[in-house]
């Protein structure tokens, strides 16, 4: 068992993904055998993780044991600093990671691609050029023909926040080769040919939100269609160029002998070029740009983006208990400690892009291995900034039959509580048993991940629900029913 975050989990190629439903770290649970294997040296362990450590220690615990680079570049106290990790080691000690752009590797960035498509509309809705219930019909009125009604219907803030009930991608493709194949074939004709096929995943918009690369992609072109121009260059007019982001291009030109070398595991990968699906994850960057971006961002409607970058964060639909922007993925309660993110997953890289606007930090991990296991740095995090009690409080063992049962999350998810040897035990839906420490009245944690287990009771005082809270998101579960005895060991 296992908590992933939606953006890191199932990015690009929903056939690698291990999926759990509840929260934005990526961590290993108590019984995951990976648990020690991702877990920094000791010697690192005396100060944990979190966005004040040295970014080469970042980056270390970032990349473990896969092969390649991984840069990390890090904003606290307005200064920004830069860390790498590389395996194998040089044979020369590197030179130290300066802010300087040409100094810097360059990765692609993948799905932290769309929150530039992102920025796109909330600029085109600062200029009053489109609205958010403006639909995919109007758009493309009298431009692309045969568009099925209910697809037309669906609005740019369904798309934006992937509540619009797009499949994953278009033609049933859902993860592997033809996934990666549909990404470096689709052109503009091909593009919108698929999109007189497409099929909702519901009668109608909206739909509880649903990672969609298709939909990201179609709201990037449509952007495109509204101005006359390609996804591409609008990025370059409106974000890149004005922000001096040299180095965040989708065609490489001369600056192909500065892309980290790409691997999966232990295996060189191609990179990854697109065409009409370049909204959803085309860019190639540097930790320095998107450092720059970072800072322009956190600067608010006073800094170079305008009222744009505070639009961009502005929480729009519920996604996967937590919140979603435009394109930007949200944590934390409204008026506390909110923290806005975006993953990526291409065949050969893996990335990762946090704000933190209460503290003016900002994280960019930028990884040439799509295996990198980000998950020591992405738990410190959450951990850190949404920590839950963990102090155990004795519990009677005959109250824990209280909670035995199931509850259901969605449709296909739900959570599995039963005791053994005098503890509460949780698993997911097909995955193994983890024990839970007792936090106070009906309140459990697993300590290791930061996470919190709170039910509520009901009528009788019988317990009749169950809330799961972790690193900013929160996610609520009904009971159904009681499940069968764990198996001893």
């Amino acid at each position: 068992m296992r908590l992933l975050p939606p953006a890191l989990s199932r990015d690009m190629f929903p056939v690698m993904r291990r999926r759990w439903f509840a929260a934005w770290v990526l961590a290993p649970l108590l019984a995951d055998s990976a648990a020690a294997q991702l877990q920094p040296p000791p010697q690192q362990q005396q100060q944990p993780l979190s966005l004040a450590s040295d970014p080469a220690v970042l980056a270390k615990a970032a990349l473990g044991a896969e092969r390649g680079t991984l840069v990390i570049g890090l904003l606290r106290n307005g200064k920004a600093s830069y860390g790498a990790a590389y395996n194998p080691e040089p044979l020369s000690p590197p030179r130290p990671i300066e802010p300087s752009s040409a100094e810097q590797p360059m990765f692609e960035i993948g799905s932290v691609t769309k929150v530039f498509t992102g920025l796109l509309l909330a600029q085109a809705v600062e200029r009053g050029d489109l609205k958010l219930d403006d639909t995919v019909g109007k758009v493309l009125a009298g431009k692309v023909h045969g568009v099925p009604p209910a697809v037309a219907a669906v609005t740019l803030k369904q798309l934006a926040t992937h509540t619009g009930c797009m499949p994953v991608m278009a033609d049933g493709v859902t993860g592997g080769a033809p996934l990666a194949e549909q990404l470096r074939t689709f052109d503009k004709a091909m593009f919108w040919a698929a999109l007189s096929r497409i099929r909702l995943t519901a009668p109608a918009a909206p739909c509880e939100a649903a990672y969609s690369n298709f939909g990201m992609a179609l709201l990037g072109q449509l952007l495109a269609e509204r101005y006359n121009t390609s996804w591409g260059e609008l990025v370059r007019a409106r974000i890149t160029e004005p922000l001096g982001m040299n180095d965040t291009v989708i065609p490489l030109g001369d600056k192909a002998s500065r892309m980290a070398p790409a691997f999966a595991g232990d295996r060189r990968q191609p990179l990854l070029d697109m065409m009409a699906y370049a909204p959803a994850s085309a860019l190639r960057s540097t930790a320095a740009d998107m450092m720059t971006f970072s800072r322009a961002v956190l600067a608010g409607a006073s800094g170079p983006l305008g009222p744009a970058a505070a639009r961009m964060l502005t929480p729009l639909a519920r996604y996967e208990g937590a919140e979603i922007g435009y394109a930007v993925m949200v944590r934390g309660p409204e008026g506390g400690r909110r923290t806005y993110f975006h993953a990526g997953l291409t065949e050969g890289y893996r990335t990762l892009w946090l704000l933190a606007p209460d503290t003016g930090e900002a994280l960019i991990v930028l990884s040439s291995n799509a295996r990198a296991p980000l998950q020591p740095v992405m738990l410190a995090i959450g951990k850190n900034r949404y920590p839950v009690s963990t102090t155990e409080v004795p519990v009677d063992p005959k109250r824990l039959d209280d909670y035995k049962g199931e509850y259901r999350i969605n449709k296909t998810k739900a959570l599995g509580f039963t005791v053994r040897n005098g503890r509460l035990l949780v698993r997911e839906t097909g995955r193994g048993y983890n024990a839970l420490t007792p936090t106070g009245t009906d309140r459990f944690a697993v300590a290791a991940i930061g996470a919190q287990v709170v039910f509520q009771r009901g009528e009788g005082n019988a317990v009749v629900g169950v809330t799961l809270a972790q690193g900013g998101s929160q996610l609520e579960g009904r009971r159904m029913g009681e499940v069968a005895a764990a198996p001893q060991e």
